[in-house]
């Protein structure tokens, strides 16, 4: 089997490389990136290099994917996206941004569909597309509704309209399409790149923890759904080889809403030594959040659907925090 991976040197995308061929000793990835693996990405891929074959292409050339037409793809997991963040940065990549998650989007379904036999098409979104609010009664957050009806940022815009435009060719051309929303991922290669600058709080604290460095939180009652990229690379390859699936959108997420605070904590114990404090001023602040936003977008995420239909289970959080210690240990803090 070979899988088509764009965005393959990113945080996520490259937790699926990596998982799709250990789990596999036959299979193949292509891998599209603007640019070649990084030193780090060569680092990662090392064990299962030779049967990757890296291709430096724009998704916003659409011949260049039309090119691949010919590598007997059998799988395709999208996931490449530039994710600004807000500010200056999103005014500089705004038409960088839309280009390549919207009308990337297109040319990897354009591709798609000229593919005999392709057994899956993975959409890479983001929970960044659901609103403040969730489930009255505080339940985990669920694939259905609780979308931003007008997302606030060109990043979530684009990548609603990527969903949208995915789910309209897959009933036009009979597309086998499987999307997925994450939570805030941390993890192995979770660096900084042309595309991504954004740096979650378990990033931020691990770094600091790892460094030897004292942090500060504010603001600690502040929640987030935390997964490690490891958990979502197997979350995805499982959709990828699952031979039924009864959804479209999966949500991957740690499935557990987990304070700031508690955090905090938990890294400092799997890091010792590292010490935090409290403070009331956010701007002084390494990590602060909203504690006015518990819910929707911000707080925990419904897996059930992911569990029923592969099997998939995220390791215990202190597991993962602690796997993603001693990767930044062996890897270097990038």
């Amino acid at each position: 089997m070979t899988l088509l991976v764009t965005g393959g040197t990113g945080l996520v995308m490259s937790n699926v490389i990596l998982h799709w061929l250990q789990d596999d000793p036959a299979a193949r990835v292509v891998s599209i990136d603007l640019g070649p693996p990084d030193a780090l990405a060569r680092r990662f891929f090392a064990p299962v290099a030779e049967r990757i074959d890296f291709v430096c292409a724009d998704l916003r050339d659409a011949a260049a994917l039309d090119a691949l037409a010919t590598r007997g793809i059998s799988h395709i997991a999208h996931g490449a996206a530039i994710t600004p963040g807000v500010g200056e940065r999103e005014k500089a990549q705004a038409a960088l941004t839309v280009g390549v998650n919207v009308m990337g989007t297109v040319h990897v379904l354009e591709l798609a569909r000229r593919l005999p036999g392709l057994a899956r098409l993975l959409h890479v979104s983001t929970g960044s597309v659901y609103g403040d609010d969730g489930p009255a009664d505080g339940a985990p957050l669920p694939e259905d509704g609780y979308v931003a009806p007008f997302p606030t940022n060109l990043y979530a815009i684009s990548k609603l309209s990527g969903e949208l435009i995915a789910q309209r060719f897959a009933a036009l051309f009979g597309l086998p399409l499987t999307m997925v929303r994450l939570a805030s991922v941390y993890g192995p290669m979770d660096r900084d790149t042309p595309g991504r600058v954004i740096k979650c709080a378990a990033n931020v604290m691990m770094h600091k923890a790892i460094a030897g460095e004292p942090w500060t939180v504010a603001n600690g009652t502040a929640v987030g759904d935390w997964i490690h990229s490891g958990d979502v690379g197997r979350a995805i390859c499982a959709l990828l080889r699952a031979p039924r699936l009864h959804h479209t959108m999966y949500n991957i997420a740690y499935g557990e809403a987990v304070s700031l605070d508690d955090l905090a904590g938990r890294i400092a114990a799997v890091v010792p030594g590292s010490t935090w404090n409290r403070t009331d001023g956010p701007a002084r602040a390494d990590v602060s959040g909203n504690p006015a936003r518990l819910t929707g977008a911000w707080g925990a995420y419904d897996t059930s659907r992911l569990r029923g239909d592969t099997g998939w289970r995220p390791r215990a959080l202190d597991e993962a925090l602690a796997d993603y210690a001693g990767w930044l240990r062996s890897f270097g803090s990038v």
